[in-house]
């Protein structure tokens, strides 16, 4: 594949920009030239090509690093956080094994430093002061090992794997909370009008909200949704190009939604009209709606109604709830939430056991009901 345009999925370019695409010796190498003009865009191409047959620094952690975002990381859903992590990783390895008199390699790197770097990363608070999550760290180290990986499968780099399970560590159980429609209401009454879609919409269709706004992820768009066939598309998080593809059958109540948002925007499917006329936007007209908005608002309501505990993530495990308690069917939840292993579904069974403690409950009152019957039937007939 030569240069190229994007295109939409009817065939339509969506950018004027030209990106490359090539393989040299099976590596790919893929990205955005910049510029809209073709000549230019090819020229950008060899200057690529041409980068690519040069030697390459596969030996330091930052060139092994550097590589690996070339030829992969900048594929993955968020290139940001990817960039983020590695940088972290780059950081603070490199010290670690100067501490140690030793070259920034990547095959320098041994178990002991990776449990160095946890322990240096759970003392480091972020920008609102807080610790990182275990969660938080494991990701890293499932990137370095990632990278590693790829180097030495790909760059035929040479050296004994650390040990990365000592230095994953235990993650807390996932809080699942499902938001009482009471609650959900009153949440409702205090976010702005041009919110309620897409809050009702996330509790109807269950999806992350990084999947529907902009911002995060991959925003849901027009182009995503199919109103002939009843089916919507999100892009999840995942490290194929451009997400993977979740497909959903669209409900009536999710019809309705969808309906009245489509072709408020060109692109966006979700929008908020303007309210002052600032930073480029024009009083009255409407703009997608973000993550970042969108998140802010619904932290504002839930506090407002003695709620402050309640996150943007909630509306998608009130869906997950609802779906499951309603069929008892963890595969369609697994099916609607997008997941792909049933097992990752399995953390909302606590519904299903509520529910089969009620049921079992009902059956032991029903017993006891009936015993008691029984009894009065035997003492009748005992005086008679």
């Amino acid at each position: 594949m030569s240069v190229y345009r994007l295109k939409d999925s009817t065939g339509k370019e969506k950018s004027k920009e030209y990106y490359y695409d090539f393989r040299i010796n099976g590596r790919r190498f893929s990205g955005y030239t910049g510029t809209a003009s073709k000549t230019k865009a090819k020229q950008v191409e060899q200057a690529k090509k041409a980068e690519a047959l040069a030697p390459k620094d596969t030996s330091s952690i930052n060139g092994v690093f550097a590589q690996f975002f070339e030829e992969k990381g900048c594929d993955y859903a968020d290139p940001p956080a990817v960039i983020w992590r590695m940088g972290k990783l780059q950081d603070e390895l490199t010290k670690i094994l100067q501490d140690e008199s030793l070259p920034p390699n990547l095959s320098e790197i041994r178990t002991r430093h990776l449990t160095s770097y946890v322990s240096i990363r759970r003392k480091q608070p972020n920008n609102r002061k807080k610790l990182p999550s275990p969660s938080t760290i494991n990701r890293e180290i499932q990137l370095l090992r990632t990278i590693i990986r790829y180097a030495v499968n790909v760059f035929e780099v040479e050296m004994r794997l650390p040990n990365f399970g000592e230095a994953i560590k235990a993650e807390p159980s996932e809080r699942i909370v499902e938001i009482e429609p009471n609650v959900m209401d009153k949440i409702k009454e205090h976010m702005r009008l041009d919110f309620h879609d897409a809050l009702e919409f996330l509790v109807l269709a269950g999806p992350r909200a990084s999947n529907v706004l902009q911002g995060k992820g991959i925003a849901l768009k027009a182009e995503h949704v199919n109103l002939k066939k009843r089916e919507l598309t999100f892009y999840v998080k995942s490290k194929l190009p451009g997400g993977r593809p979740i497909t959903i059958p669209i409900t009536q109540p999710m019809l309705v939604i969808l309906a009245n948002n489509i072709g408020q925007h060109p692109d966006a499917v979700f929008t908020f009209i303007a309210q002052s006329t600032r930073d480029g936007r024009k009083r009255g007209e409407r703009y997608p709606l973000s993550y970042t908005a969108f998140k802010s608002a619904f932290k504002a309501a839930a506090a407002k109604v003695g709620q402050p505990q309640l996150r943007v993530h909630d509306l998608r495990h009130t869906a997950a709830t609802r779906i499951l308690r309603s069929s008892g069917n963890i595969a369609a939840a697994r099916d609607m939430l997008g997941h792909t292993r049933v097992t990752t579904t399995e953390k909302y069974s606590h519904v299903m056991k509520q529910d089969l403690r009620k049921i079992m409950e009902d059956a032991h009152n029903y017993q006891q009901i009936t015993n008691e019957v029984s009894d009065e039937k035997k003492k009748r007939k005992q005086n008679r």
